[in-house]
Formats: C-alpha cells, sequence, structure tokens
C-alpha cells in the first residue's frame, strides 16, 4: 500500500503532519511537508496519480485542491478553522490512522461536478461551480435549463451549482438546503436575486444543464479555477465521470452538521 501525504503550509499543521507521517512508516510527502521534513518531495499531481490512498492535513481548501488532481481515497485531518469536510480532528489522528493501518474502515464516493464552456473542458468540481458576474455591482442576467427545458430565469449576482458535499459551502450561505453527501443531487442556488424571484431547485444529477448569461460572466470551480464565460457561449453542467472518494472511519455527517452548523440548545433544555 502507497499512501501520500498532503500538509496544509502552516507550522501547526507541519508540525501533525510530521507525527501521521511517523505513525504510517512511509509515504509519499507534498513539497511543502517534504521540504519542512527534510525528505524527498513530490507534487499533489505526482501523489494523485502514484498513491493509493492519501492523508491530508489541514482544512477544506487543502482538501478540494487535493481532489482536483485525484480521485485516490482521502483522509482529510482536521487542522483548519471549521474543517467541515475533513474526517478528524488532529487530536484523533493517532487512534484514527490505528484502524487505518488496520483496515478498519470503508470507501464513501461522493459525486462531483462536470462542465463545459462551449468546447472548453472545466476542471471537475468536488463542492460547486459558480456563475459571478465579470462586473462588480452590476447584476448578471442568468437563464437555466434542465434536459433543454428552461426552469430559472433571473437577475442577480450570480448562481451555484452544488454537489451535496458542497451544500454546506457556499451554497449554504446562499440560502440552499443542506444535503447528505451521498445523494446524488444538484443544488441550484441563486445568489441575491432581484426582488427574490428565483429560490433554491434540487434536482437528480442525471439531468442536464445549460446556462446561459446575458452579459460577460466569470465561472469559478471549488473558489480555486476562474473561467471568462461570454454570453455567446453557453455553460452546460453535469455528473463528471470521476468521483470523491473519502476513507470512513465511521459515519460523522449528522453529528458534524450538528456540531459545526447548528446553533444548539443550551445544555439545560
Amino acid at each position: 500500500m502507497k499512501r501520500g501525504l498532503i500538509c496544509k503550509p502552516s507550522k501547526y499543521s507541519f508540525s501533525v503532519g510530521r507525527k501521521v507521517y511517523h505513525l504510517i512508516g512511509n509515504a509519499m510527502l507534498e513539497y511543502k511537508i517534504a521540504e519542512y521534513m527534510g525528505e524527498r518531495g513530490y507534487s499533489i499531481e505526482e501523489i494523485g496519480k502514484k498513491a493509493d490512498e492519501i492523508l491530508i492535513v489541514g482544512g477544506d481548501g487543502t482538501i478540494l485542491m487535493t481532489l482536483q488532481h485525484t480521485s485516490k481515497p482521502v483522509f482529510p485531518i482536521n487542522t483548519g478553522r471549521i474543517g467541515f469536510l475533513t474526517e478528524v480532528e488532529a487530536k484523533e489522528a493517532e487512534e484514527s490512522i490505528k484502524k487505518i493501518l488496520n483496515r478498519e474502515y470503508y470507501i464513501e464516493e461522493r459525486i462531483k461536478i462536470g462542465g463545459k464552456i462551449g468546447r472548453k473542458s472545466l476542471p471537475d468540481a468536488s463542492n460547486e461551480i459558480t456563475i459571478h458576474t465579470a462586473n462588480v455591482g452590476k447584476i448578471l442576467s442568468i437563464k437555466l435549463y434542465v434536459d433543454d427545458v428552461l426552469t430559472q430565469s433571473f437577475s442577480g449576482d450570480g448562481l451555484i451549482i452544488s454537489t451535496p458535499m458542497g451544500s454546506t459551502s457556499y451554497s449554504l450561505s446562499a440560502g440552499g438546503p443542506i444535503a447528505d453527501p451521498t445523494l446524488k443531487i444538484f443544488i441550484i442556488a441563486p445568489i441575491a436575486p432581484f426582488r427574490h424571484i428565483a429560490s433554491s431547485v434540487v434536482i437528480p444529477s442525471v439531468k442536464k444543464l445549460k446556462i446561459k448569461v446575458a452579459k460577460p460572466a466569470k465561472v469559478v470551480v471549488d473558489g480555486m479555477s476562474v473561467f471568462d464565460f461570454s454570453p455567446r457561449q453557453k455553460l452546460e453542467i453535469f455528473e463528471a465521470e470521476e468521483k470523491a472518494r473519502f476513507i470512513k472511519i465511521k459515519d460523522n455527517f449528522y453529528s458534524k452538521v450538528y456540531k459545526k452548523l447548528s446553533f444548539r440548545y443550551p445544555k439545560s433544555l
């Protein structure tokens, strides 16, 4: 079993990464943590291709960056602020890695979003693809088609097409629902629609989406990759062939929703 280790570039993450490295015995180290430890380093792309499993020490951003380069199973350890996509907190790393080494886990698959602007293919999105106005402060008119049927036509700041895994991120901030990450759906969430005439829509991921804009816009994949989108083009959205795959010790999604996202009642209640 060949494992990779990718760390957020911070002192705390590197210190946790060092402990993880010694627990698993050996691993392909990403360049930054490799430099910190004085070992040979590899790019995320190389680790994504050659490793059988990838351990990630960091937050949601580090996870999304890694998932853009691999469909191999990942096990994220939280050293970020919220780390909703992570599987365990840093203090739980040692116990969890022992279970991984003993093969006491299962693999959970989650859908990704594929996209094309004209003939140009976009990187697969694990969280969301977002359409923003290219002109700050200006309203963008958007038309959404589902299987070539016009479904929404509105003006606003933009539109989010989210996976279930991304439902707890930007989509949630725009009023979208929280969805179990194992579902096969798309969540369509308008961003600040003018006069509130558009609302979130949930559709099966087998559907094909098409989006048109009336003015120049930007398409953003997982908050990292940005592409120009003009009124002469169409944006096509579909379920990607590759999946995001997570190493799971236990199903902790609903407990994370409660602990990290909920306004909880006082213990006395």
